[in-house]
């Protein structure tokens, strides 16, 4: 199949308080591929985190992706995929959903022993067998805040994915996580969003405020930051 090549959608420019804000859910996208998504993705961890929109943002990155071509390993650790939310978003760009969902190659890990198998054993013949250069992890760390299993069990296997991630990011890959903060986790897990985030190359919050949901990026102070006013966001 021909790619389908997304044109660029040129972000508003209306600003509030310094931040880019979208007015349509179709910039959304260019939202996220001005912000997350390089034209040309170089090797390198990408951390989106925060509030629980980050999942349906993960979505909309692959997504876009999708629609420029790509081909995306979607691997669900909350077991959130949601294929109405990527058809609305295709069909808002002029492309049949199931080109773009025929794209996305899905995997679900119910465990956090299934998510590290498909991390380290997994994950890099995968990628060599679909010539993917775009991994999302939507949820890696939820299957580790289980109480089930013991908190030394938890971090060796967090560990052990972040060095498979590291490997994986210094290849030609580029790899979106998607995490929202955790709830419920002991005091020994609730550092491993953190430890992830000071590994990665890039790292984004998300935040919900009363106007909409708000993404800015963490390096120094002046750093970018996106809006998606919650009438926008509503209508995704």
């Amino acid at each position: 199949m021909a790619p389908v090549i997304q044109p660029h959608l040129a972000l508003p420019a209306k600003t509030r308080q310094g931040a880019t804000t979208v007015s349509r859910p179709r910039d959304v996208l260019a939202m996220l591929r001005d912000s997350t998504i390089p034209d040309a993705p170089p090797a390198g961890l990408i951390v989106l985190s925060g509030h629980a929109a980050v999942y349906r943002l993960g979505l909309c990155a692959a997504t876009d992706l999708a629609l420029a071509g790509e081909t995306i390993l979607y691997l669900a650790g909350a077991n959130i995929f949601d294929p109405f939310l990527v058809g609305r978003l295709a069909r808002a760009s002029g492309v049949t959903p199931s080109r773009v969902l025929q794209r996305i190659h899905v995997s679900r890990a119910f465990t956090c022993h299934q998510m590290a198998r498909l991390v380290t054993d997994s994950l890099a013949s995968a990628i060599e067998r679909y010539g993917a250069r775009w991994v999302i992890l939507c949820g890696p760390l939820e299957t580790l805040y289980d109480e089930s299993v013991p908190d030394q069990e938890a971090t060796r296997l967090f560990h052990t994915m972040r060095l498979a991630l590291q490997r994986l990011a210094q290849q030609d890959v580029q790899i979106l996580c998607v995490s929202p903060l955790p709830t419920m986790a002991s005091n020994a897990r609730r550092g491993f969003l953190a430890a992830l985030r000071a590994h990665a190359d890039r790292a984004i919050d998300v935040r919900e405020a009363e106007d909409g949901i708000w993404l800015r990026e963490q390096e120094a102070a002046g750093s970018p930051c996106w809006t998606i006013p919650r009438a926008v966001w509503s209508r995704l």
